[in-house]
């Protein structure tokens, strides 16, 4: 299955590696903020896909053409994202899909184009155009001394070769520059013109759209981070009763591996081993790993588009809430501790 996005122009081949269950079109970009990104491990595979960083962690923009072995897979993972309505900033991203299914063991890697052109923004799109214009005047022949042969329809001769071969530049640049009829000319402003509307009512789409967005879209969190913070103990038990309770083993062996990926953005207080209880944030699209060799005690703000990888494997004994919900795995007990709190009536 081949996805390639409507608003992309590019040059590339199509070669896929035969192990891979999927190819991920990527180009190297200047500022990746504004685009999906790809991190690689030391053998070139895709580890970790990122949805509009806000730090650079890789520079391997995902240009909108995708290669997967299964589609169905791909299909059946977009549609759980919308059953649970999982949404980054308040859209759905086929990068949580991709996350998703990579934590699901499947083998991505990455295919550098050569040439991408973006239309996601105005800037990018006059940029494409201009480029594409250019390439495509590069291409324009100039022919010069050419031979021009002219037809007498009375009678029926045509000059003879020697007494055209050899026309001087200047008369040559003459007769082609006279060779434009004005129809040709006409159909060249039709043309231009044309051009021209399209660009500035594409323009005016892109615009209307970023501001439809930019209404809905979520604020964003800078001061968030300053005025909102994790529950304390004292405000858990002030405030909330548990709903349940559920205790299960841990099949895996240490050295024990706590990955938390999140499609919203959640706050959560953390205790590790014998350390003091850390207070932290995880934003929306974002990942955090943590090692422990005795126990790890997560108390999050909620649960919703949150997901848990212990050693790699992600942990479903969990339901989405919008409440608080600790999580508890002892490393000597080999258990995992779930208790689901509500507010007090």
């Amino acid at each position: 299955t081949l996805i390639i996005f409507a608003d992309t122009l590019f040059e590339s081949e199509f070669l896929f590696p035969e192990k891979s269950d999927g190819c991920i079109f990527v180009q190297e970009v200047e500022d990746p903020s504004s685009y999906g990104v790809v991190k690689l491990d030391q053998d070139g595979s895709i580890i970790e896909f990122i949805e509009k960083p806000r730090t650079k962690v890789s520079n391997l923009a995902i240009v909108g053409i995708y290669y997967f072995k299964e589609g169905q897979l791909l299909a059946t993972e977009i549609q759980n994202i919308l059953d649970k309505d999982i949404k980054i900033k308040g859209e759905y991203q086929i990068t949580t899909a991709l996350e998703n299914l990579k934590n699901k063991n499947l083998v991505f890697t990455p295919h550098k184009i050569k040439k991408w052109y973006d239309f996601g923004t105005p800037e990018n799109l006059l940029k494409s155009h201009a480029e594409i214009l250019n390439k495509s005047n590069s291409k324009i022949k100039k022919f010069k001394n050419t031979t021009i042969h002219f037809n007498n329809r009375k009678k029926k001769e045509s000059s003879p070769p020697k007494e055209t071969n050899q026309l001087p530049e200047e008369v040559d640049e003459s007769v082609q520059a006279h060779s434009r009829s004005p129809k040709i000319v006409r159909s060249d402003m039709v043309k231009g013109i044309t051009l021209v509307g399209i660009l500035l009512f594409a323009i005016y789409i892109i615009r209307v759209i970023n501001a439809e967005e930019s209404a809905k879209a979520p604020l964003e969190y800078p001061h968030e981070f300053l005025d909102k913070k994790s529950i304390s103990e004292q405000a858990l038990q002030n405030n909330f009763d548990v709903l349940a309770e559920s205790v299960q083993m841990i099949e895996e062996e240490s050295p024990y591996t706590l990955k938390l990926a999140t499609a919203e953005r959640v706050w959560y207080r953390s205790t590790i081993d014998t350390l003091a209880s850390n207070e932290n944030v995880l934003p929306s699209g974002d990942n955090r790993l943590y090692e422990f060799s005795q126990s790890i005690d997560i108390l999050f703000e909620h649960t919703i588009g949150l997901n848990l990888y212990l050693n790699g494997i992600k942990l479903n004994s969990f339901d989405s809430s919008s409440n608080p919900v600790r999580i508890s795995l002892s490393a000597v007990d080999k258990t995992v501790t779930i208790q689901h709190f509500i507010p007090k009536s």
